[in-house]
């Protein structure tokens, strides 16, 4: 992640710097020498949209949930059983004061929940999050065109000067050679460090459908799961989430599945599942819109940023295996988070006509999940809030409010 700032504003007045710098210093003292008008109009266009697409990114409002009252899944009168887990795991922001929809966190910088958050990025002054997410993407990418123009020209007139060197008349400026030695490594680092976070951005998003927040949840998980601790956890969690599966069988299967586990007979992908992975076009679409108005400034993702779509594996059956009940828990899979208690009373459960009932008599009761450490099979679970992953990062260090989770 960027790192954090001792003043804030440096993080657009950094970037803003370094965009003129780059783009206007190579077009006056290299491109205008050597390059044709429309060559020149080109790289000109390409700048103008990384301008309209940062401003966008910063300007744009990353999605706050709507109030309480319109969150119909909560205040429907009946909910098929298929849907009771999404219900179980309503989260309440205290400082917003309203239900948290699914993938939503709170910034602790921007102060308000944020539908779909990937991160809070210093460089914008604003997290990234399911509204800006497509002008995020944009940014990035514009950045790329250009640099890789500039990569280009900057090729051929190194060449230039390499067969002119040493003619006795010259066809090239000493002002020329000072600033390809300055912008040739300046602009291959922004070339590279971008193309890094965009690879990223694409890998989790497009490619699992998975915000940068939700790639660190998935290998925190994996490290438990190597630890020989995420097994019982998921299964404390499938009483939690589907009291009604917690017999006497069910409870048999789990004792197997805990031997399995031990024994390394069970795989990672075989009890945790990524709900909101849907297909690569799909997830393109979840994120970033139709695939092919993803350069156009206004094009915005699908849906509301309220709901998304799931796989056909995260859909509660009956009659499936203690495995497949694993595969349906939402997500994160071990829970960690505050959750609305549903046995208290703002919500009644009850069996009618066959389905589960579930109506929301009063204010919700929010109540703390799991403690972060506690004992779990025979030693001690990894803190949720300090695990650190290979990148080096917290969550906290997304931006995401820890107190709020």
């Amino acid at each position: 992640m960027a790192p954090q700032l001792k003043w804030p504003w440096l993080g657009v007045a950094i970037p803003t710097a370094i965009i003129t710098f780059i783009s206007y210093n190579a077009h006056y003292f290299i491109l205008s020498n050597f390059v044709s008008l429309r060559g020149q109009f080109i790289f000109e266009f390409s700048v103008t949209m990384i301008w309209f697409s940062y401003l966008s990114a910063i300007f744009t409002n990353p999605g706050r949930p709507s109030s309480i009252s319109n969150n119909s899944e909560l205040n429907n009168n009946k909910c098929n059983i298929k849907n009771l887990n999404k219900i179980k795991d309503t989260k309440f922001c205290h400082k917003c004061n309203n239900f948290k929809p699914e993938r939503t966190h709170h910034c602790k910088t921007c102060n308000q929940c944020v539908l779909m958050m990937d991160h809070h990025c210093p460089w914008t002054l604003n997290c990234v999050g399911y509204n800006n997410f497509p002008h995020f993407i944009r940014f990035l990418l514009w950045i790329i065109i250009s640099t890789s123009q500039l990569n280009w020209y900057f090729f051929k007139s190194v060449i230039h000067v390499w067969n002119e060197w040493n003619k006795v008349n010259i066809s090239f400026q000493r002002v020329e050679f000072f600033f390809l030695t300055i912008l040739i490594p300046f602009n291959l680092f922004i070339w590279l460090t971008i193309s890094i976070l965009l690879i990223r951005s694409v890998n989790n998003q497009i490619l699992h459908g998975r915000t940068q927040i939700e790639a660190w949840e998935m290998d925190r998980l994996e490290t438990l799961f190597y630890h020989k601790k995420l097994v019982p956890l998921l299964i404390e969690r499938i009483w939690d989430v589907y009291p009604f599966e917690n017999t006497t069988e069910r409870r048999e299967e789990a004792k197997l599945l805990l031997k399995k586990s031990n024994d390394k007979k069970v795989r990672f992908e075989s009890i945790i599942n990524f709900p909101y992975d849907i297909g690569i076009r799909q997830n393109w679409e979840q994120s970033l819109g139709p695939i092919y108005l993803l350069l156009w400034p206004f094009n915005k993702p699908r849906g509301d940023g309220m709901r998304f779509s799931t796989n056909d594996i995260s859909r509660y059956e009956e009659n499936l295996s203690i495995e497949d009940l694993l595969l349906t828990l939402p997500w994160p899979s071990d829970g960690g988070r505050k959750l609305v208690n549903l046995e208290n009373t703002s919500v009644e459960q009850t069996f009618e006509d066959g389905e589960f009932v579930v109506r929301n008599r009063s204010s919700a009761v929010v109540v703390p999940s799991q403690p972060d450490t506690q004992e779990s099979a025979s030693n001690i679970v990894i803190n949720r809030s300090n695990w650190i992953n290979q990148w080096g990062e917290k969550l906290q260090d997304f931006g995401v409010d820890v107190d709020e989770e």
